[in-house]
């Protein structure tokens, strides 16, 4: 009923997110990513809690998916293949770059990189999908949402 790896890692999941609880409260002011009418604990928080739910629910996965849960154990079987750690190394590496090249150049990045990271080469999905994605998240995070975004040291700011 319960997966003995998947509780175990719930446990550390859950004591990471404790140490994490706690750091949050000594946060001194609110960083200017957000409103200023919300404490500063707030949004870490509310991050907090959404990964304890799902840390709480992560051993109870398989018994939770029934029939479609006994596969659960057969794909952990594999090993993982060598494209994740590729992956990861991008976005680390990217994601790091961010001071220098701004938010909105890294999010091209991803774009770009992504995809052509995990084969895809169909110019047509890829030119609109990199023309059109980062605009529209960066629009809707700076002019909806009112959030701003570092442009890093050489890239530029988004409207």
């Amino acid at each position: 009923m319960i997966n003995r790896t998947d509780l175990v890692l719930a446990a550390v999941l859950l004591a990471v997110c404790a140490g994490l609880y706690y750091v949050s409260g000594t946060f001194e002011e609110v960083s200017p990513l957000f409103a200023q009418d919300m404490p500063p604990e707030r949004f870490p928080r509310m991050l907090l809690s959404i990964i304890v739910a799902l840390s709480i629910a992560l051993p109870f996965e398989r018994w939770l998916r029934k029939e479609k849960g006994k596969v659960l154990d057969k794909a952990r079987s594999r090993p993982i293949r060598s494209i994740v750690y590729v992956t990861a190394g991008f976005l680390v590496l990217v994601v790091s770059a961010i001071q220098w090249i701004g938010t909105f150049l890294v999010l091209v990045l991803v774009c770009i990189g992504l995809p052509l990271l995990w084969g895809e080469r169909r110019l047509k999905i890829l030119v609109p999908f990199v023309a059109l994605f980062p605009a529209a998240v960066m629009l809707l995070f700076t002019k909806v949402l009112g959030v701003y975004f570092d442009p890093g040291a050489i890239g530029f700011e988004f409207f």
